[in-house]
């Protein structure tokens, strides 16, 4: 009986470090790092993780304007109603984002309001370049409004970001 107990506790103890080694692989960091391979647009690009993995990933609590006039909500832009004004910020944004990140590292951050991925699956980040807060940047330029759609942590920061580009008419906010 003794012999039974002692082959089930080693087979148990054996389970039991499967399981939490498994557990260990599969556990959910709050940051990733890569490189920037593709820019799609000002909001969303792909990067190849350090271990190979390509995800495409949309920069949290941004919206740059769409690259064609279809793609676009009305009201989307608050008081700008030129779509030919904005499609080319919407260039201009995705132009700024590949010029400053691709082929460069970055480290993409998770938001704890907003979870992992969208329902398109991309990976919702901040993304940082050398410490920079690139979401940040691309509204204190005036290339991308905050989404207020949906909550998220950096939300009454990034609101200040866009208030000033606002004042300043940068880029975007001078197609009213």
């Amino acid at each position: 009986m003794v012999e039974l107990f002692g082959r089930a506790g080693r087979l148990g103890s054996s389970l039991l470090l499967i399981l939490l080694l498994s557990l260990g692989c599969i556990s959910q960091s709050k940051e990733l790092h890569g490189k920037v391979i593709k820019v799609v647009d000002g909001d969303t690009l792909y990067v190849k993780l350090d271990d190979g993995e390509v995800v495409k990933v949309r920069l949290v609590g941004v919206d740059a304007p769409e690259l064609e006039e279809g793609l676009m909500r009305p009201g989307e832009y608050p008081g700008i109603h030129n779509m030919t004004c904005l499609i080319k910020y919407g260039e201009l944004a995705k132009e700024f984002l590949k010029n400053i990140t691709l082929g460069k590292s970055v480290t993409l951050e998770f938001d704890s309001i907003q979870g992992r991925k969208d329902k398109y699956g991309r990976l919702l980040v901040y993304m940082y370049l050398n410490g920079t807060d690139i979401n940040a940047e691309l509204i204190k330029m005036g290339f991308a409004r905050v989404f207020y759609e949906k909550r998220f942590e950096k939300i009454k920061e990034y609101s200040k970001l866009e208030d000033d580009a606002r004042k300043r008419r940068l880029n975007l906010w001078s197609c009213n």
